[in-house]
């Protein structure tokens, strides 16, 4: 999917000072099934060379610079830096490729393989319980992975186009509170138990370029800031604040920093 300059919510979990109206979830989620599309698509396969040449003449600059506002600036700019550094490497695409291969696709005691089996404590093969469990998952919501996606279905490339997904479905969810905990649970049950096993494998890894370790820890640094802020949107409904049907104008989430 193409890169847009639109980031996720610039507020921390502290931050949310009154729930969302309906219109700004509505906005939010958009934004978020955005990014979530695009994570999902950089895990699913090999950067192809016309998308490459499409950061490197700066479409990711707007989006990185998103995410910098909302606190993420270190990850923000060590991937924007990884990118840069492409332009002084030949035939950069295949050298992303030869990293693809060895950190997602080939022998996991020298990668960082993108299956949550892969990273379950006391388990680390593929087809694990976290393989079933998303199987069943998907079955339940009716949804099944694409045909020409030969990937286990506890791929992170899954994770991320479902939490995609929900995020357009919910957008405009009558209950913003529930629709925010539904989401929030999905990201601490399905994702973050082993995604700081995945982005600390990705830093070890040492590919030859710096882009997917730095993907790995921008990944994680935006997971775990959409849980909380998920987390919170919820609790904002908690506290007595007036209900998604009646809140008032947008702009009421003040910037961290």
């Amino acid at each position: 999917m193409a890169i847009r300059s639109r980031a996720m919510p610039e507020s921390r979990s502290e931050d949310v000072e009154a729930p969302l109206s309906p219109g700004e979830w509505a906005t939010v989620s958009e934004q978020r099934a955005l990014v979530y599309g695009w994570l999902s698509t950089l895990y699913a396969a090999e950067i192809p060379q016309a998308r490459l040449a499409a950061y490197l003449a700066g479409e990711a600059a707007p989006l990185l610079e998103g995410f910098a506002t909302m606190g993420l600036g270190a990850e923000a700019g060590r991937l924007q830096a990884a990118i840069d550094a492409l332009r002084e490497v030949r035939d950069a695409h295949l050298e992303l490729a030869a990293d693809f291969a060895q950190l997602f696709l080939l022998d996991a005691s020298a990668g960082a393989l993108p299956y949550a089996s892969a990273h379950d404590a006391g388990q680390g093969h593929l087809f694990g319980p976290a393989e079933a469990r998303m199987r069943a998952f998907l079955a339940r919501a009716s949804l099944a992975i694409r045909d020409d996606f030969k990937e286990p279905a506890d791929h992170l490339a899954v994770h991320l186009a479902l939490m995609a997904r929900i995020a357009q479905e919910q957008a405009g969810a009558a209950d913003v509170a529930e629709a925010a905990r539904d989401q929030a649970a999905f990201l601490r049950d399905a994702l973050l138990p082993w995604l700081p096993s995945f982005a600390a494998r990705s830093q070890r890894a040492s590919p030859r370029l710096d882009l997917y370790p730095a993907l790995a820890a921008l990944l994680l640094a935006l997971v775990e800031h959409d849980a909380g802020f998920l987390g919170d949107v919820a609790a904002s409904f908690a506290r007595g604040g007036p209900s998604p049907a009646s809140c008032g104008s947008p702009s009421r989430r003040r910037r961290s920093g």
